[in-house]
Order: C-alpha cells, then sequence, then structure tokens
C-alpha cells in the first residue's frame, strides 16, 4: 500500500469514529421527513440502540488499533500551537483539586449518559466541557490524549486515577456493573 492510499485509508477510518457522535447529534422524524437536532434523550436511546452500540464497538475497537494514534495526532493538530507544559499543569491541577472529574463534549450521548448516572447516584462531579472551552478545551484535549492514550469523551477521573470512559477503559457503567464503583467513590470521599 502505498503512503497515500494508507493516509486516505486513516482518514477514512477516522472520519468512521466520528460517526457515533454525529449520528448520535440528530434525529429523524418519520412523521415531518425532517431531521432536527437531538435532545439528550434522544442521544442517550441512540447510544443505547443496537446502531448505537455497533458503532461504540467500531470506535472501541478503533482506539484498541494503532489506528489510535492517528486520533491522538488529530488532536493535538486541532489544538494548534500551545504551551504544552502550561497545558499540561492545568490538566494536572483539574485532576489533583477534583474528587470525581469528567472530561466531556456536551452532546455526547456517552457523557450525557455519564453525568446522569452520577447525579442518580448522588455523587458530586466537576464536568469540563472541553468543547466549550475554545482554545483551553483544545490544549486539555490534546494533553489528555497523551496521558490517557484517549480521545473519546467522557474521559473520567476518580481521586487522580483515570476510569475510562462510560463503558469502555472499563468504564464508569462497567464499574458499578462490577460492585466497585460504589467502594472507589466512597474511598475518594465523593459518597457518604
Amino acid at each position: 500500500m502505498t503512503r497515500r492510499a494508507g493516509l486516505r485509508s486513516a482518514r477514512w477510518l477516522l472520519l468512521l469514529a466520528c460517526v457515533p457522535a454525529f449520528v448520535g447529534s440528530f434525529h429523524f422524524s418519520a412523521r415531518t421527513g425532517v431531521a432536527r437536532r437531538a435532545k439528550d434523550d434522544d442521544r442517550v436511546n441512540y447510544m443505547e440502540s443496537p446502531l448505537g452500540q455497533f458503532l461504540g464497538s467500531i470506535a472501541k475497537a478503533m482506539s484498541d488499533s494503532p489506528l489510535n494514534d492517528a486520533k491522538i495526532w488529530f488532536a493535538q493538530t486541532q489544538a494548534g500551537e500551545y504551551d504544552e507544559a502550561a497545558a499540561r499543569g492545568k490538566l494536572e491541577d483539574y485532576i489533583k483539586n477534583n474528587k470525581v472529574l469528567m472530561f466531556s463534549f456536551t452532546k455526547c450521548p456517552f457523557c450525557i449518559k455519564a453525568k446522569r448516572e452520577l447525579t442518580d447516584m448522588g455523587v458530586p462531579f466537576t464536568a469540563l466541557d472541553l468543547d466549550q472551552m475554545d482554545q483551553e478545551g483544545k490544549e486539555l484535549r490534546a494533553e489528555l490524549a497523551k496521558k490517557t492514550k484517549r480521545t473519546s469523551m467522557p474521559n473520567i477521573f476518580i481521586a487522580g486515577q483515570g476510569i475510562g470512559g462510560c463503558n469502555d477503559g472499563p468504564g464508569l457503567l462497567t464499574l458499578k456493573k462490577e460492585g466497585k464503583l460504589e467502594p472507589m467513590l466512597r474511598d475518594a470521599g465523593a459518597l457518604a
């Protein structure tokens, strides 16, 4: 395979990794025949649908493959030129100074689901919506990608320990299902 064909393939696979978030951002009405911006409930329902689960598994497989380096490169490219040491310092301060910290995107269905889960459990947490933080958000995402080797959101920390996302890495929902989340939150002082 030529270098050019390899880059073209990597671009298509990178685009495919973005499909779950994009598709989950719209809702098609069969009654009106019009696509509209999805509400949070629509996004979560999409995430839990067979199509959402399938596309999520593709995105997870990509994060476990060498293509993950391309996703990290893309996050760094989006950030452009910046003071890496200062951004890394901010990132570490956020992680150190919050018992439960979630880096997220406002319209990401996995982020919405994770926020709801923590809220329903009565867990106080800090959510940093990187897509609402302009350049600082891009810099934090680039540094987060270097630190965790993950570019997807949410990216959750409990007592300074990265637990992954909503359902991957091992993930908030996986830890809850396995009975490990509540003890972890209690040990962090985030749950009575």
